[in-house]
């Protein structure tokens, strides 16, 4: 085997595996930063897309602001009172996982889900550490 086949194949290989660590990496959903300044709202869109997939939710938004970790949900009309409990325990346990179990950066904040639907408040989730 030659030196310019066998830097062929190596690089090859390096870079095969450069993008299998870029691809892993980008799949797994990554906290957001904690706002600097008060009163600023650090929206976490990977979470907003993906609570706004659910097939009760008509909009969604998640942020950060000051020492809460938000989740807002309006809620279509013909959904059920415990489809949307579901919902909104599943976002909070989600939340609370991927904030770090609000250690670390994220000590002493607390997640707030809240589901809206027909303007009235269904369900408030408060997870506090």
């Amino acid at each position: 085997m030659n030196t310019k086949s066998l830097n062929k194949k190596v690089s090859l290989i390096v870079s095969a595996l450069v993008i299998s660590a870029s691809l892993a990496a980008c799949g797994k959903q990554k906290p957001v930063e904690v706002p600097k300044e008060s009163g600023t709202k650090i929206e976490d869109k990977a979470m907003t897309e993906k609570i706004q997939k659910e097939s009760i939710v008509s909009g969604s938004k998640v942020y950060i602001q000051d020492k809460t970790i938000i989740a807002t949900m309006v809620i279509k009309k013909e959904a059920k009172k415990e489809d949307i409990e579901k919902v909104a325990n599943q976002y909070a346990q989600e939340l609370k996982k991927k904030y770090n179990n609000l250690q670390g950066d994220y000590a002493g904040m607390t997640i707030n889900v809240q589901a809206v639907q027909s303007g009235k408040n269904v369900a408030n989730i408060l997870i506090e550490k």
